[in-house]
């Protein structure tokens, strides 16, 4: 029930209750000391007395039933206030009453409900004023009981704790006002802390110094895939992925009291994430704690490894590329090797045939031959433009190969002037 409502009205309420108990312990006190003599009247005091008490007990009783706390702050219950005190010192010998105290109860209760300096003052001189009625009815009635001296002490007493009461609710009030500032202040910077906090692209934690979390930003509850609820309290080993140096890294930690580093965390699914980790301490009412910002870097390790991956599978194919060249640039040799030699043959006797070497020829034959050894000699050309595509083709360092392999296989340099050498005369034929 006291949840439901404002600090200043439970404070009221519970002035009150206070004061009901004490009023029904002090009526209860007076009315055994009147009936054992100790208290100077008669039963028609006794009885005002408790009639007084009991209607404002029943006036705080209903108030509190109902709820209607306002009602305490209002003139009616200062005045009923008035009213009973004043009559229980009435009709409780007045000058020789030692009820006058109860004015300056009341006047310290008051400051419950008003904490201004003026308002408190009105109302000790409201109580002075009472009192001083008091004194005047008895001194008109049956005459002064008491030394006109003690009396004005009592007034003064009561006027000095009205002004005394005033000083200290002010101070009170001053000081009540400088921190609620101060709160309203550290509010706004909390609420301040936390928007960043929370805003912050990266996860921030707060650790004790067991490691324990104390708070956590949206960001990093989100990393995690948990609620807050769920990661404060726990220890931060449980996020962490441990590869056998966990315990080193959180111990030097503690010891340097800062660290940057990389680190696996994982998230309520398990997934782990690489997360360059820098952790700063601080102190705080002796304590040590921490806070640590977690940048994900999974992204780039990502990256990197592809990077990596495709660093590998490059030089896989280059090496591949050099033995297919190699291959190739063997093939050619070959094929190169295999098709000049019998060139080179048939091209040897067609020379030997048109010097006649081996007996004359006719026109015919000669024209004959004169086509076959400029055949050869365009197969001996598109052997060489071949290779040299080749050559061109071949990576860096196989050129030299190629070329030593074609200075083995050319075929011997033919004058070309041959092709247009007169033909013998039939008579030689």
């Amino acid at each position: 029930m006291s949840g439901d409502i404002d600090p200043y009205t439970n404070l009221i309420r519970c002035v009150e209750r206070t004061a009901l108990a004490m009023r029904h312990a002090l009526f209860l006190t007076m009315l055994t000391l009147f009936y054992l003599g100790h208290l100077r009247g008669n039963h028609t005091d006794a009885i005002v007395i408790a009639s007084i008490v009991l209607a404002h007990s029943v006036f705080a009783h209903w108030v509190l039933w109902t709820g209607r706390y306002r009602l305490f702050m209002s003139h009616f219950n200062f005045l009923l206030y008035m009213a009973e005190i004043t009559v229980i010192v009435a009709f409780s010998g007045a000058g020789d009453s030692p009820g006058f105290v109860l004015y300056i109860i009341f006047l310290i209760g008051f400051s419950a409900y008003q904490r201004g300096f003026r308002t408190i003052l009105l109302a000790a001189l409201l109580c002075s004023a009472a009192y001083a009625a008091v004194l005047a009815a008895e001194w008109r009635l049956v005459g002064p009981s008491r030394p006109l001296g003690e009396l004005a002490f009592k007034q003064l007493t009561i006027l000095a704790s009205g002004w005394l009461v005033a000083t200290l609710s002010r101070r009170l009030r001053e000081a009540e006002y400088e921190s609620f500032s101060q709160a309203q202040h550290l509010a706004a910077s909390e609420a301040t802390l936390r928007m960043i906090l929370d805003h912050a692209a990266d996860p921030i934690l707060v650790l004790d110094e067991n490691e324990f979390v104390l708070d956590a930003n949206d960001t990093a509850c989100a990393f995690f895939g948990l609620p807050r609820s769920k990661v404060l309290g726990q220890r931060v080993r449980s996020f962490l992925f441990d590869d056998g140096t966990l315990p080193q890294k959180l111990a030097a930690m503690r010891r340097r009291g800062h660290f940057r580093g990389e680190m696996l965390m994982m998230g309520a699914d398990g997934e782990e994430r690489s997360v360059d980790v820098m952790v700063r301490s601080f102190m705080r009412e002796d304590r040590q704690y921490y806070v640590a910002l977690g940048h994900d870097i999974t992204p780039q390790k990502d990256l990197q490894e592809a990077a990596r991956q495709a660093h590998l599978r490059l030089e896989r194919l280059n090496r591949e590329l050099r033995q297919v060249n190699e291959l190739r640039t063997t093939f050619m040799a070959r094929i190169s090797q295999t098709l000049r030699s019998p060139l080179s043959a048939v091209l040897g006797y067609i020379e030997m045939l048109l010097q006649d070497e081996l007996g004359g020829l006719t026109r015919d034959q000669r024209k004959a031959l004169q086509t076959c050894r400029r055949g050869t000699l365009r197969a001996f050309r598109i052997i060489d433009d071949a290779l040299t595509l080749r050559s061109e083709d071949m990576l860096p360092g196989s050129s030299e190969k190629t070329a030593q392999l074609d200075n083995d296989t050319r075929p011997p340099e033919v004058d070309a002037t041959d092709d247009a050498a007169p033909a013998p005369s039939p008579s030689s034929d």
